[in-house]
């Protein structure tokens, strides 16, 4: 997730840079040159960008077991990308604008720092250590999304896996459907281990500690602020956690029929695979917007989302948006599926956005 908004603070930042560079007489020459940098960049980022786009949306939206194009047209656009954002030419560029960033434009100095950033992911130094971890990446996404659940043997969704525990009451049919949703860690478990090792020495050859350090260095923070951090906001929200924890506790011990309330929640006595979602445990009597929106079809739901951000001065969406989105499961007979895994939504909108825009 950290990765999406990392490159959509980048499309942002780099978009603004879209003007004439001669515009203003006020423009010392400090400023025409990063402009003109920023321009030539910017131009080339987008079309690299927007490949890598659509090579991942067809690699989450049409998966076909045993075909590795997608994942090798992935590798592809992600290198290439990776080639462009972590040349020499282009840090060494920003590098020098930034040595007189006293006579820049404030936005100037955050999109060359943004450059610099994206670089220190894919640094030409160690070319062929970037492109070892877009491939181990292109695979890890391939094994992900194209994973067969199963309960008892069949073939499920993970869909189905939601349904079974937001709304079952059977003990046993919880736990093996919470167990089925985590089976794909033992898939992932080394070429987990293999990325991480490639991106913690992917980021060391510019001098970060490690890839966390690296992330971490995006907010203006050590590893050991944003640890201390992260302690305080635990430390803060721990009083109304653990009497949420201990209503939970009971509630759902009375609701399950069992006699003995447990000091720690059983995992797949919780509605939602992760634990991150209490909500379903709370019944409010005549809020159903079920078979509202089941009227409303798909298509609804998100034309009412597009009418709330043209409303903040946006465009609406390119016809093509409509006509290349995911918005359904693919047919039943189809030759090949999608993902299995839902992206965070922010990340799967945008990404479709940036895969079907025009």
């Amino acid at each position: 997730m950290k990765h999406f908004y990392l490159l959509l603070a980048s499309c942002l930042l780099l978009a603004c840079s879209q003007r004439p560079a001669e515009t203003s007489t006020d423009e010392n020459e400090a400023q025409l040159q990063a402009q003109r940098f920023l321009s030539e960049y910017t131009s080339q980022y987008k079309s690299l960008y927007y490949a890598s786009a659509q090579a991942e949306w067809a690699a989450n939206t049409r998966i076909v077991p045993g075909d590795t194009t997608n994942a090798w047209q992935v590798q592809q656009a992600n290198e290439a990308l990776a080639r462009f954002t972590g040349s020499q030419e282009n840090i060494e560029a920003a590098q020098t604008l930034l040595e007189n960033r006293a006579e820049l434009l404030p936005l100037q100095v955050k999109q060359l720092e943004v450059i610099l950033y994206n670089a220190a992911n894919n640094p030409a130094t160690v070319e062929a250590l970037v492109s070892e971890r877009i491939k181990a990446e292109a695979a890890q996404t391939q094994l992900l999304f194209g994973y067969d659940f199963k309960v008892d043997n069949r073939s499920v969704s993970t869909n189905d896996i939601d349904n079974i525990l937001k709304g079952t009451m059977n003990l046993d049919s919880r736990l093996n459907a919470w167990t089925a949703s985590k089976e794909v860690g033992r898939d992932l478990r080394q070429g987990l281990l293999n990325l991480r090792r490639l991106r913690n020495e992917t980021v060391q050859a510019l001098g970060y500690d490690n890839y966390f350090a690296y992330q971490v260095s995006d907010y203006g923070m050590t590893t050991q602020e944003m640890m201390e951090l992260n302690r305080q906001l635990i430390r803060d929200i721990w009083p109304l956690y653990r009497e949420l924890h201990t209503y939970a506790r009971y509630e759902l011990a009375s609701r399950y029929g069992q006699q003995e309330v447990p000091d720690m929640l059983p995992a797949h006595w919780l509605p939602n695979r992760w634990g991150q979602d209490w909500s379903p445990m709370v019944n409010v009597e005549g809020l159903d917007l079920g078979p509202v929106l089941e009227q409303k079809g798909p298509e609804w739901i998100m034309q009412q989302a597009e009418r709330f951000y043209v409303s903040l001065g946006f465009n609406p969406l390119p016809q093509s948006f409509w006509e290349r989105s995911s918005l359904y499961p693919a047919p039943a007979d189809a030759p090949y599926k999608k993902t299995t895994m839902p992206r965070p939504g922010i990340w799967t909108w945008s990404r479709m956005y940036a895969a079907c825009k025009v």
